[in-house]
């Protein structure tokens, strides 16, 4: 009997199984989710007769330009007939299981999969679970940190500052020989707010920022979208509270979450002389609803500023200045799970747990669904660090910044903590990025961008604010770099004054948002869903190309300088990069010394969606 096949493009709806329907489905960029008893039914309706990849017996030859064939089906050997056999690391890997942890594959570099100057397609199915609890890392990488030199090709979300990486599963594909471009200003979203909230946030292919403050009290706590160039559309106010700004975003569930803020802590609690009372409501959650309309998801608790948001485990949760954690359960309601010294600034997820970072005294609490556990001071005393205020995951790590002296500590085995230096003069980091291959960092108070070189040492690669003979004695006068994310293959990062307020500092590059591309790079920046997929990343002359299920959904434009070497003697590794272990399954890997044409692309789909995919 047929088993039952489910497709999916926005709604999900069963089909029959003809074959004509089921050729239909895949060109609508479905994807397939299927029970056990898909597979026999998909391939007797559909009367598939997938193509072997497998070496030409009769003239005892390699299949053309395919130099690499992983199906991952209970082993690593290379079935292409070059001897590309790979190394497994970790229980599951030879069946095509990636645990996020410590799972993945290694092949030795060699003369076959050295990718050079020369055009090449990369293809896998890849699977994600429908509710993240860790990072999704890395697909495919050959990448040299050093030099950096080499490919990534990864499954990412957005994470706006204080908050963690959000449920939708994004695709980044990049190269890269050392090559840096200029910073492009990207516009001012709001006209006379200096301060881009901890915001970027990339939701169905777009990018949007909230502001904090303006001089208006209409042009509070709006979020915009990016239109390219120096555009930025207004998607309407956050509510009609006194709330000065939006601060957290996340993507949750395929839904855009905005919280209320009231960021300056100079007057949120401190009448000052000479200026009005500080009029400040309590916080809330808002979620997007379309134009300019946020639909009220309730308050969590009794707070003037919500910091960081995460989804965990299906369910969303938020940090508040009452020094507690709050899940959503529906509607208008949050209950508290947790309960901290003092107030919880970021939120990160990694490896099955939410972390949370706390300030005053200091330090890194680790949640398992069920109870809170305190990890300690990262820089081992108050007088060194007293408030956290970034957390990400780089090279399968955890990693938080501090202040008050900038720095970047990492966690490692058994609750140790390893400082991974100070980004420059640095007394705060707000962002943190994983971004083809390398980390960046955001800075206060010269608003500086770095880039990590290994060991404790950070590369300036941009500085906004550098008056000449600056000693930094004002506050009023700090800028920072208030959140980083990718969209489009770039890195973006918005500005922001030290407190918000429009009464503190000029809205010049303060208040605006900038970007810059590492290497050659492009991204598909909708989610794919949970489930299986079919992922095609191409390097086509000057050009970088990805397809989702057979159909091309991005295209970079042409690069600019001479040609990328990728010539490298680092292995190639499926299912672990620079990033973190990837969290899922991957089947069915390939490397063509070639830019596979769109029609063959979408052949390959077609036939290896007959046979690629096996329950589980």
């Amino acid at each position: 009997m047929l088993g039952r096949v489910r497709w999916s493009i926005r709604k999900k709806s069963p089909i029959g199984g003809a074959k004509s329907a089921l050729l239909k489905a895949m060109k609508r960029r479905a994807f397939l989710s299927y029970s056990s008893a898909t597979l026999g039914g998909l391939l007797g309706a559909s009367g598939c007769s997938a193509v072997s990849p497998q070496p030409d017996k009769a003239r005892g030859k390699p299949a053309q330009n395919l130099t690499g064939y992983w199906p991952l089906r209970g082993d690593a050997r290379d079935q292409s007939g070059h001897g590309n056999h790979g190394i497994v690391h970790g229980s599951g890997a030879r069946e095509g299981n990636f645990d996020g942890r410590s799972t993945y594959i290694e092949i030795p570099p060699s003369a076959s999969l050295n990718l050079a100057h020369g055009d090449f397609t990369l293809s896998a199915w890849v699977w994600a679970a429908p509710d993240t609890e860790d990072v999704l890392g890395d697909v495919l990488t050959q990448f040299d940190p050093v030099r950096r030199r080499g490919f990534n090709l990864s499954l990412k979300a957005s994470a706006g500052g204080y908050s963690s990486h959000g449920d939708d599963r994004q695709v980044f594909f990049g190269i890269d020989d050392g090559r840096m471009s200029e910073w492009e200003d990207c516009g001012r979203p709001s006209a006379t707010s200096n301060y881009i909230s901890n915001s970027l946030t990339v939701f169905h292919g777009d990018l949007y920022a909230a502001n904090t403050d303006a001089v208006r009290e209409e042009d509070w706590s709006r979020v915009f979208r990016y239109g390219g160039g120096q555009l930025w559309e207004d998607c309407g106010r956050v509510g009609s509270r006194k709330a000065r700004g939006v601060g957290p975003m996340i993507v949750h569930r395929d839904h855009l979450y905005a919280a209320s803020w009231n960021y300056d802590w100079t007057r949120v609690a401190v009448v000052k002389r000479d200026e009005p009372p500080y009029e400040a409501d309590f916080c809330r959650v808002y979620r997007y609803a379309g134009g300019a309309r946020w639909d009220d998801c309730g308050q969590p608790g009794r707070c003037r500023r919500l910091f960081g948001l995460a989804s965990f485990r299906g369910r969303l949760y938020v940090t508040a200045e009452d020094g507690r954690c709050y899940v959503h359960d529906g509607d208008r309601t949050w209950t508290e799970c947790g309960h901290f010294p003092n107030y919880g600034h970021p939120l990160g997820v990694h490896n099955g747990r939410l972390y949370a970072g706390v300030l005053n005294p200091a330090g890194v609490w680790e949640y398992d669904g069920q109870a809170w556990k305190a990890l300690g001071n990262p820089q081992g005393a108050e007088l060194r660090c007293n408030q956290i205020h970034a957390i990400q995951t780089f090279r399968g790590k955890l990693h938080v910044t501090t202040w008050p002296e900038g720095h970047v500590v990492r966690l490692d085995a058994n609750s140790r903590w390893t400082d991974c230096g100070r980004l420059g003069d640095a007394l705060e980091i707000n962002g943190l990025v994983s971004y083809n291959g390398k980390f960046y960092g955001g800075s206060i108070p010269r608003s500086e961008i770095f880039r990590y070189d290994d060991g404790t040492a950070w590369t300036s690669v941009g500085r906004f604010l550098n008056p000449a003979d600056y000693v930094f004695k004002n506050p009023n006068e700090w800028a920072r770099v208030t959140s980083l994310t990718v969209y489009g293959g770039k890195l973006f990062a918005s500005m922001g004054s030290c407190t918000s307020s429009h009464r503190d500092a000029p809205a010049d590059f303060r208040g605006r948002v900038y970007a810059i591309q590492a290497g050659h790079c492009l991204s598909h920046d909708r989610d794919l869903g949970s489930g299986w997929r079919h992922l095609t990343a191409v390097r086509r002359s000057d050009r970088l190309e990805l397809f989702v299920d057979g159909e091309k959904t991005t295209e970079s434009g042409a690069r600019n300088g001479g040609s990328f070497d990728l010539t490298s003697s680092q292995p190639f590794l499926i299912g672990s990069g620079e990033t973190d272990y990837f969290s899922g399954k991957i089947h069915d890997v390939r490397v063509y010394r070639t830019a596979l044409a769109s029609e063959e692309i979408g052949r390959l789909f077609r036939q290896e969606a007959c046979h690629a995919i096996r329950p589980h």
